[in-house]
């Protein structure tokens, strides 16, 4: 229990580093324009200030990121790449019960998917930033709040797993395809530049 505070804790401290000087995706676009413009000159560009998981006192938890706008999506205490995968979907399987997680996700509803030999109701979690679909769970969103909460007594309508789309977080927020799009541009703009 104390290693889930410290973890909670942890997150809090990232929250106010990343609150005093947010990216978000509408700065990400306008700096993008920008630069594709010619508005700007590159020299008077600030640079992005981009979070990873370094950014944390402790290796105790690592931080994902959207892989498309590069907003932090999951927090966990295990690197979800040693999790194994689902047959179905090639999903990243999240045992709620055994391992903990932080979500910076919003709700996006419930989504009925047809397998091969039965209907899944998924309720599935987007990106707070951009909308696109990063993970879904087959318990409702309230037993999942409870679960993620530390309450394991609870009685379970289905497997407590969380499963994450597998191209859909990154590890370092430098590689979500916002990041590497301007970084294209800034370099294509530097070598025209050059010429």
């Amino acid at each position: 229990m104390q290693d889930e505070e410290k973890i909670l804790e942890q997150l809090k401290e990232l929250d106010k580093a990343q609150d005093k000087n947010p990216v978000t995706l509408a700065s990400l676009k306008n700096l993008k324009s920008a630069i594709y413009n010619r508005d700007v000159d590159l020299q008077t560009v600030v640079k992005l200030r981009t979070l990873n998981e370094t950014t944390l006192k402790s290796e105790n938890i690592k931080i994902y990121f959207c892989s498309l706008c590069g907003k932090k999506a999951i927090g966990a205490n295990i690197g979800l790449d040693t999790l194994p995968t689902r047959r179905s979907d090639n999903s990243i399987a999240i045992n709620l019960k055994q391992i903990f997680i932080r979500l910076f996700l919003k709700q996006e509803g419930i989504k009925y998917i047809k397998r091969s030999n039965c209907v899944e109701k998924q309720y599935r979690w987007c990106c707070e930033e951009c909308g696109v679909h990063v993970a879904y769970q087959c318990i409702s969103y309230e037993e999942g709040a409870e679960l993620i909460q530390g309450n394991s007594d609870i009685q379970l309508s289905n497997k407590p797993y969380l499963y994450v789309l597998n191209d859909a977080i990154v590890l370092n927020q430098q590689f979500s395809k916002l990041h590497s799009e301007i970084a294209k541009l800034k370099d294509q703009m530097e070598y025209e530049q050059l010429k």
